[in-house]
């Protein structure tokens, strides 16, 4: 699939259905398309200081005496993603008067997506805003669904809401400027995404693994769309994460530990990547996987190279802090497993011990 015209996905949620927008330097048409439609409102647009620096001037230039419309940057990196930058996003929004008839756009990776939703969300008791995602893995992933928040000390995104975006634009363009670790930390999650629902798009990653993180045209076009689709798919199903949406945590419980043990030395991609594999030997050790599918899938997680970089991390610690996570019930954690290639389960209790062994064979201590 070689994306020549735009695309689009609708996702049919319950609450506001909306549009994913794919296609190639449509960065410039989208913004002046919106600018237009909320001529009368006023417009934020946020963005993180990486983003600002490289598209900085192309933002200015197409924002060229729009009296409306403010670019307001914090500080990149997972560590603004807390109460104090939204604070101080929403003081400067009430400085200039903005109301509920206003738009956020949300420029950026994932942290900029999930907190200016946040405080889309609760500016006023919600105000719309758009997501153009910068990164593979906001565009593959926290871009679509609507879980915007907020990181606390004792975890990732434990503050936060449903509150779907008005509309999403993915311009592929942008990941062009993408360091080779962004690339794998989106990676991570498309490989998810074939792990829990499709066989045969997991079956097109391992035969193209190399194209695909080249950013050859065709290979990463059918990929972002494939793990759009199955992210859509899933949403629909289930808006607020009461059942068949928690399929979509498959290597996050451990991953989230890892990544907040590790005060996100570990990136997001990495820690999932890792937390995949455990939660693929805990699926075997519980006799729900294979052995075959077993080490199909841990020897694809180590030709990506996601299992490279392992922290020397507690065993107990870890179980410590999934005990914390937003996904645990009274203090009992469930994890979203795997039956088979493309066949997920949720809401499995395992018990500890299986848990620490299968945290130890990976080499955690």
């Amino acid at each position: 699939m070689n994306l020549k015209e735009t695309k689009t996905i609708r996702v049919k949620t319950e609450k506001r259905p909306y549009d994913v927008v794919i296609g190639r330097d449509i960065f410039r048409n989208v913004i002046e398309s919106t600018l237009k439609e909320y001529k009368d409102c006023n417009i934020a647009i946020i963005t993180d200081s990486n983003i600002e620096k490289i598209y900085g001037d192309k933002i200015y230039q197409v924002l060229d005496k729009k009296t409306n419309t403010f670019v307001i940057s914090f500080k990149a990196g997972e560590e603004s993603k807390n109460r104090k930058t939204k604070e101080e996003i929403e003081d400067r929004l009430f400085e200039l008067n903005f109301g509920r008839d206003s738009l956020i756009i949300a420029l950026g990776g994932g942290v900029t997506g999930d907190l200016a939703g946040f405080i889309a969300a609760t500016y006023m008791r919600g105000i719309p805003f758009i997501q153009i995602p910068t990164t593979l893995l906001s565009q593959v992933d926290s871009s679509i669904g609507g879980k915007v928040g907020i990181d606390h000390p004792h975890g990732k995104n434990l503050l936060g809401a449903f509150y779907p975006p008005s509309k999403v634009y993915i311009d592929m363009e942008f990941l062009k400027t993408l360091p080779k670790e962004e690339i794998l930390n989106g990676f991570a999650e498309i490989i998810k995404a074939a792990i829990i629902k499709d066989n045969k798009f997991f079956g097109y990653l391992e035969s193209n693994i190399d194209q695909i993180m080249n950013l050859e045209n065709g290979y990463i076009d059918h990929v972002i769309i494939s793990a759009l689709k199955v992210k859509a798919n899933v949403v629909e199903t289930d808006e607020k994460e009461s059942g068949q949406r928690k399929i979509l945590n498959f290597g996050h419980t451990i991953g989230h530990a890892i990544e907040t043990l590790s005060n996100y030395d570990i990136s997001h991609g990495r820690a999932v990547g890792i937390g995949m594999a455990v939660e693929t030997l805990i699926s075997h050790r519980l006799g729900i996987l294979t052995s075959d599918e077993k080490e199909q899938i841990i020897a694809f997680l180590k030709k990506s190279k996601l299992l490279e970089k392992c922290p020397k991390l507690s065993s107990d610690k870890i179980i410590e802090k999934t005990i914390s996570d937003k996904k645990s019930r009274k203090g009992i954690v469930e994890y979203a497993l795997i039956k088979g290639i493309g066949e997920s389960v949720y809401g499995v209790r395992v018990d500890e011990k299986i848990v620490r062994e299968c945290l130890r064979e990976m080499g955690f201590l």
